[in-house]
């Protein structure tokens, strides 16, 4: 318990899934958390569970692939919260279907969330993480950033961005 005491913690894609447990689990252990996610129903739901639990959160409704969008959901942070530490680049999207298949919207959106989303959270937080003195910054790739498989080429393509971005 306490290891993210006092800390502000930002969670894309924080609503549902893998976001919603790095969210939950940030909170339980003393972190105040800003809940972001395209979909708003269950974002706010997941800050309001972290509130009934005696933590602190807000919930941002947050397209990553929109450089204006982490703009704003960085100024609302530092607006309430008064800086950032901790980053935690997790929304994404898996279309899965064969490459001969895959349209070139299917590509672009993918390519948008999992990888222009994680590359505009490092840009962007980063001024307001050095002004606070430093924090940390986590971008979830996946085992499919590394290895192949059929059906999810855009998905996979846009996981090995996200290690090699990472890396960088």
């Amino acid at each position: 318990m306490g290891r993210v005491e006092g800390k502000v913690a930002l969670v894309t894609g924080g609503a549902m899934g893998m976001g919603e447990s790095h969210s939950l689990l940030l909170a339980r252990e003393g972190a105040k958390v800003v809940v972001t996610d395209i979909n708003a129903e269950a974002g706010e739901a997941t800050a309001q569970q972290i509130r009934d639990e005696g933590g602190e959160a807000i919930f941002i409704q947050h397209d990553v692939a929109s450089e204006s969008q982490w703009q704003d959901v960085i100024d609302q942070t530092i607006s309430a919260y008064g800086h950032i530490d901790i980053l935690i680049n997790n929304a994404g999207i898996v279309i899965s279907k064969p490459n001969e298949t895959t349209t070139l919207e299917d590509w672009d959106l993918t390519m948008a969330i999992n990888s222009t989303g994680v590359f505009l959270g490092c840009k962007l937080v980063v001024p307001a993480m050095e002004k606070a003195s430093g924090g940390s910054i986590v971008n979830i790739s996946s085992i499919y950033g590394i290895i192949g498989a059929p059906n999810a080429a855009a998905y996979q393509a846009s996981k090995g961005a996200v290690r090699m971005l990472t890396k960088s």
